[in-house]
Formats: C-alpha cells, structure tokens, sequence
C-alpha cells in the first residue's frame, strides 16, 4: 500500500497501471481471439472470423474496409474490456470465474445483434458457429485470466 492511503483507493499510479496493463491484456486476449477465429474459419468453413471483424452495418465507417482496418476496430473493443475485467478483479476473488464470465458475457451480448445486421455472417441458428463463438470468447476470457493472476500475484490489487 502506498503511504498515506487507505485501504482500497486507487492512486493515481495504480489508475495509470490498470490503465496500462488492462490495455495491454485486452490487447494480447483480442489477438489471440482473432487468431483462433481465422484458424477456426479455416479449418470448419464457418464463417466466425468474418463475424468477427464486420462491421459492414455501421454506416458512418468506410465500406469496404481492410482486413487490418477491420481488426483494428475489433482490438479497440478488446482493449477496453481488459481495463475493466482488471478494475473488476478488485471485487472479485477468481480471475479464471471472471475471465470466463466476462468471455461468456460477450459471446452471449454480440451473437444475435452481430448475426442478423450482415448477410456475409453466419446465420444467428448455426449451432456450429455459435459453439465455436462461445469458444474463441471463453479462451479470451482465459488469457485475460493469465493476465489477471499476474496482476494479483504482483500485489497490485487493492482490494
């Protein structure tokens, strides 16, 4: 703890490292999902990948987008949600339990909207698609765990 704070205050430091760090474990988890999507559209032919990255529905971006492009804006959300799964390690006792739920949540958030505003997605009943979306989330939700029993080890949770 740092002197002269009690109990549970963020300093302004440890603002700045949650920052940090929850930008970068979002960042490595959204690669690593993105990896594992392009190998699964790969090797099944459904197309997850392309689900992941479309964002044809969002008028007031360029249409067609690069690939690069298209990823970018999918780390842009990633990173986000690793600064708050870190925030929410503070009230949480297992970053596997959270990893999972939060890799769940987002499955389970984005599914139906992102399925039925693009006709180059699977279609929202492809039950082969939807496990593998489950998937590829819950193994984000693992890496933002690795990152957070780091992150708690290190003692730089207040809790």
């Amino acid at each position: 703890m740092e002197r002269g704070r009690g109990p549970g205050v963020l300093t302004n430091r440890r603002f700045i490292l949650l920052f940090v760090y929850g930008g970068i474990s979002g960042l490595v988890s959204g690669i690593g999902l993105g990896l594992l999507m392009k190998l699964l559209e790969k090797m099944t032919g459904t197309l997850v990948y392309t689900l992941l990255l479309n964002v044809d529905f969002v008028l007031w971006l360029p249409n067609p987008m690069s690939q690069l492009a298209e990823f970018a804006l999918h780390l842009s959300v990633a990173m986000p949600v690793g600064i708050l799964f870190l925030g929410l390690l503070r009230f949480w006792h297992s970053p596997l339990a959270l990893g999972l739920g939060v890799g769940t949540a987002m499955a389970c958030c984005t599914w139906i909207p992102l399925t039925q505003l693009s006709s180059r997605t699977p279609d929202t009943w492809d039950a082969e698609a939807l496990v593998w979306w489950i998937t590829g989330h819950l193994v984000y939700g693992m890496i933002l765990a690795c990152f957070g029993t780091i992150w708690l080890k290190r003692g730089w949770i207040i809790r």
